[in-house]
């Protein structure tokens, strides 16, 4: 709410409206001008009035006007409709409208969180201390406390506004928004008060020093003569400018003493005597002094013996006129005076007897008017300068010295500053540096904020840094030249007058450019996709538009290279691959050791040169091998063999491991070791003995030969893969040929548990779902309790032993179980092909051939076969891995068939029975490519090309 507005105030509301910032702030309101207003005799009664009307008035009064209509303007606190009935609020600042007790809660609860207790419009966020009152709601001019509801002019008391703006106030009836510009009529004088001029109240401001009526001053200066000759003024006229000459013998322009004369002078310069007396010589001849010559007299007293210095004053002294100060007369204590002259010696007659001493300290206050005379009783002048050592600070205050009284200046110390310099990058390295204390007092006690950085008039002198920036800017090409400053540099005004274009030329940024402006990303395609340019001779990959510093994505086109050791000469790789490995094992004997070298596929003659292989040549003294590193072929350490070994007693049934602990010194721990049988080895040998008199003889376990053999002569009489009998899944044995290695990993991990009898679970680490569903699978053959846990994409595995310790291991391993179940396989597929063979019929009919050839019969495959797909894999998951590769693509509108009963699923174009020799090129190009992306997916097992002749 705006009450009692100041002078000053009125340009601060005017630049707020000016802002485009501080406008735009303003919900619902006009961004209008304040030049746009009403006049501020026009009051606007209609409710109804029209909205172009409305579109041309100011914001705040357009606010009003919306108020009166009670159901376009809302309180951004509480957002509700407000209408004249409300108790209203109006910002200082920005004239936005809010219900009284909203804007009185919003402030009491900013305050209470505040340590500075101040809260902000929620619209402009003007600052403010005070709260508004409770239930002490007045109209715009303050005037009226809870003001009666005004429907024609909502929340104005209709009284003449009367802010304090100008001598007149306000005459505009209480209103909303900033004051109107006083127009009342004032007479102002000149400056030299010869003239007067009429303007408006509101131009007083522009009237503050007055004004010039450009015509001669005329006003008495200060000399009495002369008048000033300036333009009418508004300070004082000053000292009189008029130069005064010397133009005859007569009127010389002399100086007190008259030893010094001049040819002229200006007349404010001229000093003459205050009490107006002459100056005076020895012969009588007067004349008046008008300045002070720099001259200095040496004057005779009234002895002609001893004499005084005088400057030039007004009147001067006349020699022989003062008695000399060492005459008897004048003289009665000694030179300190602090004894009289006759307790130290006869009485002098004459000033030029000598003056006794009294022997005590001098004591008399030094010039300096710190100390005293430290000397014993003198004649003459005392010390000056004073030399009476003191306690002073150096300049930095850091160190203290003892210095003569009479050293103005201030001793150094050898001490770096290393200060921060106004810019926060460069430190002071001034030895004793006279900043360095208000540098210090600056940072304990200052706190700069981010918009007192650049403000160096918070940094003491000494430490305003004067180096050039000379950082580099935005835009990576030029430096800053401004002066070293903190914060970030500004950004870089250079420009080009040419356009900006992209590789391809669809993508331009007219002139001219800003140093530093990149070209957003051209959506286009790549002008050598578009031309079918590479090196390589293959079909560029399709991309976007690109800057000409970086390469075109590299050829991914699958060929055939050798390896770099020559062992494969067709290995399947993409075109861009240069260091091509089939990932065998070297295998070639070392020069150095008796070891092969176990580096994978590499370029010939870079074999590894450092073995780290274990050396496992047979030792001499035992079965064991050598344990240590690879020492080429020097002899093995003979050290004590650590290898362990077992001992029995004589019958078998005790064993024990020990250590070998053969060398040439020492015999094998085989050798010397003896364990005695005991008694449970008597009653062992006594049950075997009555077994074999009464012949009964233990039934054989089946071994683990014995079981695969079994299962072998299961395989031709089973008709389905559960009457195999096998311990695993078929999804472990199908994922297990596919992946056999990580497979195979799993399986380990597993036998280990169940070996481990102190674990008894396992939890592994996140992994895809089909990975989670293999373990989950394989357990069910361990007999082991497992679950997933946690959420994607930690989402993991873990699995338990039973409780009843039921949990075991399979009798075979799944690689066992692989050649067993592929045997099935082959066989059902015989029998199925004997089967069909079986039911299918020939019939011969005499048919003349046409022997026109159809499109299609140059074809051989149009489609893609996915084989074994995974339980888990839909339809969705195929389109979401092979769509992109198949839009730049001849292959239209590829569809998508899954048969979840035969794990199998095609790909083919829309246009299948009529697609050319061209479509069937890129079905086989695409189709090596595509068989990674799916075992990569874990989806299934291959894909191949097949001909569909009908869906």
């Amino acid at each position: 709410m705006v009450n009692g507005q100041s002078e000053s105030e009125g340009p601060e509301y005017r630049h707020y409206e000016d802002h485009p910032d501080n406008s735009s702030l303003v919900i619902g309101l006009s961004d209008e001008d304040e030049s746009d207003a009403v006049d501020e005799h026009e009051e606007v009664y209609d409710n109804d009035i029209d909205n172009n009307e409305l579109e041309d008035i100011a914001y705040y009064e357009k606010a009003v006007q919306e108020i009166a209509k009670g159901d376009t303007y809302t309180c951004l606190i509480c957002t509700v409709e407000m209408d004249y009935t409300c108790k209203m609020y109006a910002c200082e600042k920005c004239y936005r409208i809010y219900d009284y007790d909203c804007i009185r809660e919003w402030a009491v609860k900013s305050t209470s969180k505040r340590a500075d207790r101040v809260w902000k419009c929620p619209n402009c966020f003007f600052t403010k201390k005070q709260i508004p009152k409770a239930n002490r709601a007045t109209c715009w001019c303050g005037k009226t406390v809870n003001p009666e509801p005004n429907e024609l002019n909502p929340n104005s008391c209709g009284q003449t506004c009367n802010a304090k703006i100008c001598p007149h106030g306000c005459s505009k009836i209480c209103h909303l928004g900033p004051h109107p510009d006083c127009t009342r009529m004032l007479t102002i004088d000149c400056h030299c008060g010869k003239s007067q001029e009429l303007i408006t109240c509101f131009q007083r401001k522009n009237f503050k020093k007055g004004y010039s009526c450009e015509s001669v001053c005329n006003k008495l200066l200060p000399c009495g003569i002369h008048r000033c000759r300036r333009k009418c003024h508004s300070d004082f006229c000053g000292g009189c400018p008029e130069k005064i000459k010397s133009n005859n013998a007569k009127q010389k322009l002399l100086c007190y003493c008259g030893e010094t004369e001049k040819k002229e002078m200006v007349c404010k310069d001229l000093k003459f005597p205050k009490s107006g007396a002459y100056s005076k010589h020895v012969d009588g001849t007067k004349w008046v002094g008008l300045f002070a010559c720099n001259k200095i007299r040496s004057i005779p007293y009234n002895c002609n013996e001893h004499k005084y210095l005088e400057k030039c004053i007004a009147p001067p002294s006349i020699p022989g006129k003062r008695m000399c100060e060492f005459s008897p007369k004048v003289l009665k204590t000694c030179p300190c005076g602090k004894s009289g002259l006759e307790e130290l010696s006869a009485p002098r007659t004459k000033c030029t007897d000598p003056i006794p001493t009294c022997g005590q300290v001098c004591g008399k206050m030094l010039k300096c008017g710190k100390h005293k005379c430290p000397f014993e009783c003198h004649t003459g002048d005392c010390m000056d300068p004073c030399t009476i050592a003191g306690k002073k600070k150096c300049a930095c205050e850091q160190r203290t010295f003892l210095t003569p009284c009479g050293f103005k200046d201030h001793p150094n110390c050898n001490l770096k500053c290393e200060s921060l310099m106004s810019c926060r990058r460069h430190r002071c390295l001034e030895r004793c540096c006279p900043g360095r204390p208000n540098a210090e007092k600056r940072r304990k006690e200052t706190t700069f904020g981010s918009r007192d950085l650049a403000d160096e008039s918070l940094v003491e002198a000494e430490h305003i840094c004067l180096k050039e920036c000379n950082l580099m800017l935005a835009c990576g090409i030029h430096k800053c030249k401004r002066k070293c400053h903190p914060g970030k540099c500004p950004p870089c005004i250079e420009s080009d007058s040419n356009d900006l274009v992209c590789p391809c030329g669809k993508t331009v940024i007219e002139a001219p450019v800003r140093c530093g402006t990149k070209l957003p990303p051209c959506p286009h395609p790549c002008i050598k996709v578009v031309r079918g340019e590479t090196e390589c001779g293959h079909k560029p990959m399709p991309h976007d538009c690109h800057p000409l510093d970086i390469p075109c994505p590299d050829c991914t086109e699958t060929v055939y290279k050798p390896c770099k050791c020559g062992k494969e000469q067709k290995v399947r790789t993409v075109c861009f691959m240069k260091d091509v490995s089939c990932g065998k094992i070297c295998g070639k004997k070392l020069d150095r050791c008796h070891h092969k070298c176990q580096k994978k596929c590499h370029v010939p003659g870079e074999c590894q040169t450092t073995c780290k292989q274990i050396c496992r040549r047979p030792r001499n003294y035992c079965n064991h091998t050598c344990p240590k590193p690879c020492h080429g072929f020097s002899e093995c350490p003979d050290l004590p063999c650590t290898g362990l070994m077992k001992v029995s007693c004589s019958c078998g049934r005790i064993e024990k491991e020990v250590v070998c602990g053969a060398n040439s010194q020492n015999k094998c721990a085989f050798d010397t070791t003896i364990i005695p049988c005991d008694e449970e080895c008597a009653v062992l040998k006594r049950a075997m003995q009555l077994k074999e008199a009464f012949g009964i003889v233990d039934k054989p376990i089946n071994s683990h030969d014995d079981e695969i053999e079994r299962l072998k002569n299961v395989i031709d009489t089973a008709t389905a893969f559960t009457e195999l009998e096998l311990p695993f899944t078929e999804p472990v044995i199908a994922t297990y040929m596919r992946h056999e290695t990580w497979c195979g990993d799993i399986e380990d991990t597993l036998n280990k548990l169940i070996d481990d009898e102190s674990r008894s679970s396992l939890h592994f680490k996140p992994m895809k779902p089909p990975q989670r569903y293999f373990i989950r699978e394989l357990a069910k053959a361990y007999n082991l309790y497992s679950e997933s846990q946690d959420r994607d994409p930690n989402r993991s595995v873990f699995v338990k032993k039973q409780l009843d310790n039921s949990s075991y291991k399979p009798p075979i391993s799944i690689a066992d179980a692989v050649p067993i179940y592929e045997s099935f396989k082959l066989l059902q597929k015989e029998k199925k092909q004997a089967t069909f063979e079986a039911r299918a019929t020939t019939k011969l009919i005499n048919i003349t051939p046409d022997l026109t050839p159809e499109p299609m019969s140059l074809v051989k495959h149009n489609g893609f076969l996915i084989k074994n797909v995974s339980e888990f894999t839909t339809i969705e998951d195929l389109q979401n891995l092979f769509n992109n590769y198949l839009k730049p693509t001849l292959i239209v509108n590829p569809q998508y068939k899954l048969d979840k009963g035969k794990k199998e699923a095609i790909i083919y174009p829309e246009n299948y029975q009529t697609i050319s020799v061209n479509v069937e090129r890129d079905l086989e190009t695409l189709v090596g490519h595509f068989d990674v992306l799916l075992k990569e997916s874990f989806l299934a097992d291959s894909i191949e090309l097949t001909r569909i002749d009908g869906v």
